[in-house]
């Protein structure tokens, strides 16, 4: 079942209980629309990107259009159909009133004119009589007394003539007539036309009003996004000139931050005959040391912080090296002394320089394991503030290009 409206924006409680009625309707209306939308009634429909809620509004419109220019065909039918049963009704009184005005005429005429006042008196009042029961419907209404007998049969003619005009007048009053009910019915379908227009205007006027509001909403929000990303980088460049402050309080130096590469070798395919391959990752690595530590790393060479570290490392080893070849020496040179009997004097003294020596790379052994331990937990501590810094500085650079887009953006609008 199908319900529609009878208003014209409204749905109309109409029942169809045919299915093929309401299918041949469905399709009235479809090739309407189609016709509305410069489509092809016969082609096939096709929605690919086409906006559902705009098919619903068409469907609705044509339909509407369609059952107003229905009524008013219906009404334009029922009124030419009363004008028809107007006029045919007219034209039976017409040729009654003919038939009768005629036999009153033929009757008058075949009469003899005699002197006798009540004979005549009689015949005009029986044809009278006649006349009034045979046309009850008829325009004539005249009555003259017995006396006016004569007069009024010779004015019967100016009375048909008075008659016919006055039926010209009627058939234009009827005319002019159903012209104004063709008028009156086209301007009440134009003022349900402006009716559906100004309706569609208050719903497109309601959909502008409500993304209005959407927009306000969206820059209020934006608003807000930006003040509080204001306030992050106002945080963030606090941080960083906190932290440059407490660099300089605590007489740090900031060092690395040279580019290092770090070669990885690849396994060798000897099947496919592979060659070595060398990836080079390039990392900026800094860290805040005191200024001896600066020192240290200076005079050990120029280049990054992990390049120094390894150099501090490996003068490490040399030394330890260089300790091992020391005793290995002492013992060489014990071994030598006890085999061909030294003095004791100068096996003291050679005791003592071996010692004197064995203490120098001892102390030189520890301070640069102390310089490499100490290094290690600057380097290790530094890179975690680096890191937490960095990370600071990333988030502010990315609060501040975000800014400055979300400043285009609103300066753009």
């Amino acid at each position: 079942m199908l319900y529609f409206d009878s208003e014209p924006a409204k749905p109309r409680m109409f029942k169809i209980q045919n299915f093929r009625e309401g299918e041949k309707i469905f399709h009235c209306w479809l090739r309407k629309w189609r016709s509305s939308c410069g489509l092809s009634i016969e082609a096939p429909m096709k929605f690919d990107g086409f906006n559902l809620g705009q098919l619903i509004n068409e469907l609705c419109r044509t339909a509407t259009s369609f059952w107003a220019e229905a009524r008013l065909a219906a009404r334009r039918q029922a009124r030419a159909e009363a004008r028809e049963i107007r006029m045919k009704e007219i034209e039976r009184q017409q040729k009654e009133a003919d038939e009768n005005s005629d036999r009153i005429y033929d009757i008058y005429s075949s009469t003899p004119v005699t002197d006798g006042v009540s004979g005549r008196t009689s015949r005009i009042n029986s044809s009278l009589n006649s006349s009034r029961l045979s046309a009850s419907n008829s325009y004539q209404s005249s009555r003259r007394s017995s006396e006016d007998s004569l007069e009024e049969t010779a004015s019967l003619r100016d009375v048909r003539s008075e008659l016919r005009e006055v039926e010209d007048k009627f058939r234009k009053a009827m005319v002019g007539n159903a012209q104004l009910d063709n008028e009156k019915a086209s301007a009440v379908y134009q003022v349900e036309l402006y009716k559906d227009r100004y309706e569609e205007l208050e719903e497109d006027h309601n959909q502008l009003q409500r993304e209005h509001k959407d927009r306000c909403r969206q820059l209020e929000q934006m608003k807000r996004d930006y003040a509080r990303l204001q306030q992050d980088l106002a945080a963030a460049l606090a941080a960083l000139a906190e932290r440059d402050r407490l660099i300089e309080e605590q007489g740090l130096v900031i060092v690395g931050g040279e580019t290092s590469s770090s070669a990885t070798e690849s396994d060798e395919d000897d099947d496919k005959g592979g060659g070595e391959k060398k990836t080079k990752n390039n990392k900026h690595r800094k860290a805040l040391v005191s200024s001896d530590m600066a020192k240290l790393l200076d005079s050990v060479g120029h280049g990054s912080l992990d390049v120094r570290l390894k150099k501090l490392a490996s003068e490490r080893n040399e030394l330890q090296d260089e300790l091992r070849h020391v005793k290995l020496e002492l013992e060489e040179e014990r071994a030598k002394s006890n085999k061909f009997g030294s003095s004791p004097a100068d096996l003291e003294e050679i005791q003592r320089e071996a010692n004197k020596q064995l203490g120098d790379y001892k102390f030189r052994l520890q301070k640069a394991e102390q310089d490499v331990s100490t290094l290690q937990a600057n380097v290790a501590r530094l890179e975690g503030q680096v890191a937490r810094y960095k990370t600071a500085s990333e988030s502010s650079e990315k609060n501040e290009d975000e800014l400055k887009l979300e400043r285009r953006k609103l300066q753009r609008e």
